[in-house]
């Protein structure tokens, strides 16, 4: 569960790394925090929905068709992957996504929308990961062809960019998070933010899932090691996410790599 997670994290880093040109990417944020005292006071109020009988992989199963059925969620919190603090924040819907990316004072926004990923950072931002690995030469060179521009590449992009793709496209996500690795053991109920949940552990120990017991039973949180945390709020709230028109294509990029 949470290490299904922590990989999707860490996959969407290393692909906008290797957009910049290199460097590690340590977290993401979104433009505003949902407001998850009033969800929360919303959600409590729904019909108990019977999970917390059932056995963990029946739950899992439940919570699965409820996330596919649901048509969007905000994914928010932090994790530690290979001693990266990474931080999340995305509002993911069924056919587009939208946040931001921040990473030791670069800031990266991203938009997924009409089968395209859009990313954009500032020159300054950019020039920051590339300048230990890359001349200056390049980096001034990236930085220029980039402006305020945005970058695009299509959502079914394959190979280094898969990862970061995936973390957006809120079934797929999902589906891998959700998915059992070996026994998975109810530890009891109890509530997250105000939401009565039922808590699975994972066969590991390392994990701790909590399914909401009233409404759908939607992921509530994740709970890692030490301070990891992942949140789950919003569901089936609006997702606006419009595609930006001042674009250049990722493949300049890398042809502008190529030459030198």
């Amino acid at each position: 569960m949470e290490h299904t997670l922590k990989r999707r994290a860490a996959a969407a880093a290393a692909a906008l790394a290797l957009i910049t040109g290199g460097g590690v990417l340590a977290g993401c944020g979104s433009e505003a925090a949902p407001d998850t005292a009033t969800a929360a006071s919303t959600v409590a109020e729904a019909p108990p929905n019977g999970v917390e009988t059932l056995s963990g992989q029946e739950i899992l199963d439940k919570s699965l068709a409820a996330t596919s059925a649901a048509s969007s969620v905000t994914v928010s919190g932090s994790l530690t992957q290979d001693g990266q603090a990474v931080a999340l924040a995305l509002t993911v819907g069924t056919d587009a996504a939208g946040g931001t990316i921040k990473a030791e004072g670069l800031e990266v926004d991203l938009r997924v929308v009409g089968g395209k990923s859009y990313f954009k950072m500032s020159g300054e931002a950019l020039a920051k990961v590339m300048g230990e690995k890359d001349s200056p030469g390049v980096v001034k060179a990236v930085s220029a062809l980039i402006g305020d521009k945005w970058l695009v590449m299509p959502v079914d992009s394959a190979g280094d960019f898969e990862g970061l793709n995936q973390l957006a496209q809120k079934d797929t996500l999902f589906k891998d998070l959700l998915m059992s690795n070996g026994k998975i053991t109810v530890t009891g109920t109890g509530d997250v933010n105000g939401v009565p949940v039922v808590f699975l552990e994972s066969a590991d120990g390392k994990g701790t899932l909590a399914i909401q017991t009233v409404g759908e039973p939607y992921p509530v949180q994740i709970k890692g090691p030490g301070s990891d945390v992942i949140s789950f709020t919003a569901w089936n709230a609006p997702v606006s996410v419009t595609a930006p028109t001042d674009v250049i294509d990722i493949g300049a990029l890398a042809a502008l790599g190529d030459a030198n």
